[in-house]
């Protein structure tokens, strides 16, 4: 074998390790594909359990909240037993909440989606009267719209047209193709939501062993200040993650909420699905509130173009309200990211992840500019100290 001089073995070494990079660097240049496919299928197998830890996280959250609230009450010091009994709470809260969501919101939702059925030919009509009460001043066109005859467009049609226009976005898939592909895709998503749901309740019941079992792992594997520093990132991360999750919870509450009792006192329709819409878009930050608002706004429209005016007005006024004095108190201080970061966090993780990516991604971006910032604290620190050192 080859001996290397030892005056000659640092070079050596720092040759070994460019002529690897390189060779790594040509390989995932050529094999980009199948590398990319290679990690896609780990990741997938993977993705259950990682969603799992995620919804852990969650009941964590749940489970830290109920017991500050039950230790300030009662004045006692968290025990083995009553850490058991917050976290059934925690899940049964989740139950509930998704339990209510099927028993409630769904029979709901499909009376809704059969009064839009039968509503619909009153809405054209309502809204061909409209058209030419602001088309007067234009005689082509209020001509042109007086002679569309309704009496020959009924439901079936308008469903046909639908249908065509559809085609556009999904292509000329039939309507068996599309039914079975969303019913395999709806079966998919169940299956991985209960394997994730399961390996949350393992990992919530068996939080210090987990804990345990991963301190040990990096511990005895990386050294001591890179552990020291690994440590202080985890709790950033959770720290931001914990606050983020429940301010957002809290505030998607209060905005549903406030959509639901200001709905019920003008006696608007819905107004039970339209809070708990609005409530669940919010989890989007930015857009999905104002997303949930409109397919609200719209679904009254159809029922009472009056009363859906009403509500797209009682919605901004909420809005406002919730944008200017909730929102920073609540989630706000929680992020502790600047709006302009917010922006480029939301930008990125829907670039990335979709709709999942901008949830994500705001206190991602928040745990990093946290780091960032106490990074910089470090190093003008130490130069401050170094000047000072010159000048004495």
């Amino acid at each position: 074998m080859f001996h290397v001089p030892d005056k000659y073995k640092e070079k050596a070494a720092f040759y070994q390790y460019i002529i690897l990079f390189a060779a790594v660097i040509v390989v995932v240049i050529f094999y980009i594909d199948k590398i990319g496919t290679f990690f896609a299928w780990i990741l997938s197998i993977l993705f259950p359990f990682i969603m799992g830890l995620g919804i852990a996280f969650v009941f964590n959250v749940f489970s830290n909240n109920i017991m500050k609230g039950i230790c300030s009450l009662t004045n006692k010091e968290e025990t083995k037993k009553l850490r058991l009994l917050t976290n059934v709470c925690a899940i049964i809260l989740f139950l509930f909440v998704f339990v209510a969501f099927f028993l409630t919101i769904i029979p709901q939702l499909i009376v809704s989606v059969e009064k839009l059925a039968n509503n619909l030919p009153y809405f054209i009509h309502h809204l061909k009267q409209m058209a030419l009460h602001m088309t007067k001043p234009w005689d082509d066109l209020h001509t042109f719209i007086k002679g569309i005859n309704l009496s020959k467009i009924n439901t079936n049609q308008i469903l046909n047209y639908l249908e065509e226009g559809s085609k556009i976005f999904v292509g000329n898939n039939t309507v068996v193709g599309r039914v079975n592909t969303i019913i395999s895709t709806t079966i998919s998503w169940l299956t991985t939501f209960f394997l994730s749901f399961v390996f949350s309740i393992f990992v919530l019941f068996n939080k210090p062993r987990f804990v345990q079992d991963l301190h040990d792992f990096f511990y005895a594997f990386m050294p001591k200040d890179l552990y020291k520093d690994a440590s202080h990132i985890y709790h950033v991360f959770c720290a931001t993650f914990a606050r983020y999750i429940g301010g957002t919870l809290l505030e998607c509450c209060i905005l549903g909420t406030l959509v639901t009792v200001a709905s019920s006192i003008l006696h608007l329709p819905y107004s039970l699905l339209c809070g708990f819409v609005v409530a669940i878009g919010a989890l989007v930050p930015m857009f999905g509130a104002i997303t949930a608002a409109m397919l609200c706004t719209l679904l009254i429209l159809i029922q009472s173009p009056t009363q859906g005016v009403t509500f797209l007005i009682m919605f901004i006024v909420i809005q406002q309200i919730e944008g200017n004095f909730i929102y920073p108190n609540v989630v706000g201080k929680s992020v502790g990211l600047p709006s302009m970061y917010v922006i480029v966090a939301i930008t990125l993780g829907a670039s990335i992840g979709g709709v999942l990516g901008m949830v994500v991604f705001i206190p991602l971006c928040s745990s990093v500019y946290r780091l960032l910032h106490e990074y910089e604290e470090h190093r003008i620190q130490k130069k401050s100290q170094t000047d000072i050192n010159n000048v004495d």
